[in-house]
């Protein structure tokens, strides 16, 4: 394999905030083809290093390119032909970021701030196995794998000091906490899993966290089923028990990558027919596990990944203090990456900024601790810490902005502009590091 020496970090991703799950269903990728894809990518003379990540609400490609605008077209090309779309259907989707907002996007993405569940404990992950399934096809070298091991770093310092990710923030979560509100009591509930994977097994522990009745575990492979079951004290059933499966349960949440519906419209007709009475069925599955006619069939409820979000945008909003201050970590920490950011000058102008704030924050502080000699020392330690946030927060959305901004990187004086806004000329002090930033040339 060549030597990478990518000039741009690209990410190329269809997810599900600009697009219905149920048309990312067509661009869901099986491992299999996943690794012959990027490993087909890898030939053309515009890929250096990459890695692909499919989940059950987005597939997107990370990758360290010579030319974003090739790139980009080679994977719109390869996309289509997975997908048999034409470019103009598959265009509109198709989101493509580069370079700084790039690098932000993935450190947002493992930190759980890009889910569709704020804090989503999955996605790391996720984004490790990703990672890690493409150093073993040799699709990932130096930068990348520095990139990566920093990334985690981040997304584990945003866990550590925001408590996003943890506790049940997850779809298998979102999953029972939906039918927790439309059961009665789950203390008469039989609750079957469908799958016994990941997601399965997180949805299993759930249920009988909640008290369910009676839970049973159904899958394919019934190594994996008896252990779970075993682990927490559940029955095993298999695939071909679907009928009887279906017939006795009230709640069956199903997680598996099943090509094809495990539960069709006839088997719920029948199980109504034997035994007639509510039944709640959630597929948190891509490729769907049910079949959305169930809903035709009297007692059922079909709960799927649309209705889900819908419940984890209510909980977002109950999370915004932490949702903050995992932003603002992210925006400390892109000041020390940047692996591939904008021009030096531009991150060098970025950081001023923060400088900038920070200094004048510390010197109002000094001039208020003064005028107040007699503060206790906790009252002097919770000014200092407001006004240390205070900064942060100023600041913030100009440094982000400044980031994305790319008319920056083509607008000779775009930078003396802003050097000039945070150095006033009028006997104020000059914002540290503003003298070292030069316009770009043309």
């Amino acid at each position: 394999m060549r030597e990478a020496n990518p000039k741009y970090f690209l990410v190329v991703t269809l997810n599900h905030k600009n697009i219905s799950l149920k048309d990312l269903n067509q661009f869901s990728i099986p491992q299999g083809d996943m690794d012959r894809l990027l490993l087909h990518l890898m030939n053309t003379p515009f890929i250096e290093e990459v890695v692909g990540l499919c989940t059950c609400n987005r597939t997107e490609f990370y990758a360290g390119v010579n030319s974003v605008k090739d790139a980009a077209h080679a994977f719109a090309h390869e996309l289509a032909d997975y997908t048999g779309l034409t470019l103009e259907t598959l265009r509109p989707s198709l989101t493509v970021i580069a370079d700084a907002e790039a690098v932000e996007h993935l450190l947002r993405l493992a930190s759980g701030l890009e889910s569709m569940v704020i804090g989503d404990a999955q996605i790391l992950g996720q984004v490790k196995e990703a990672y890690t399934r493409a150093a073993q096809l040799g699709v990932v070298e130096k930068t990348f794998h520095t990139l990566f091991q920093r990334v985690f770093s981040v997304a584990k310092r945003v866990r550590n000091e925001t408590g996003l990710g943890k506790g049940r923030m997850s779809i298998a979560a979102l999953a029972v906490e939906w039918a927790g509100k439309a059961v009665p009591s789950w203390r008469n509930v039989v609750a079957t899993v469908i799958g016994a994977g990941k997601m399965g097994g997180l949805a299993a522990k759930y249920l009988k966290d909640a008290g369910v009745k009676e839970l049973r575990i159904a899958n394919r492979s019934p190594e994996k089923s008896i252990e779970l079951a075993n682990e927490l004290g559940g029955k095993v059933y298999g695939l071909d028990e679907m009928d009887r499966i279906l017939a006795e349960s009230d709640v069956i949440v199903s997680t598996t990558s099943s090509p094809e519906p495990l539960i069709t419209l006839a088997a719920a007709e029948k199980a109504a027919k034997a035994r007639p009475k509510k039944r709640i069925l959630i597929d948190v599955t891509l490729t769907p596990d049910i079949e959305r006619s169930v809903e035709e069939v009297e007692g059922v409820t079909l709960v799927d990944l649309e209705a889900l979000r819908l419940l984890a945008q209510e909980n977002e909003k109950q999370r915004s203090e932490q949702y903050q201050r995992a932003e603002q970590i992210i925006e400390e920490e892109l000041d020390v990456l940047m692996p591939w950011s904008l021009p030096l000058h531009i991150d060098a102008l970025a950081a001023s900024m923060g400088e900038y704030a920070k200094e004048i924050c510390e010197d109002e502080l000094q001039d208020l601790l003064d005028t107040l000699p007699d503060l206790s020392l906790k009252q002097k330690e919770i000014i200092e810490a407001k006004m240390k946030k205070l900064s942060e927060r100023i600041i913030l959305m100009p440094r982000r902005n400044l980031r994305q901004f790319h008319k920056v990187t083509s607008c000779p004086n775009a930078c003396n502009c802003l050097s000039e806004l945070f150095n006033t000329n009028h006997g104020a002090r000059t914002a540290p590091g503003m003298a070292a930033v030069k316009p770009l040339k043309d």
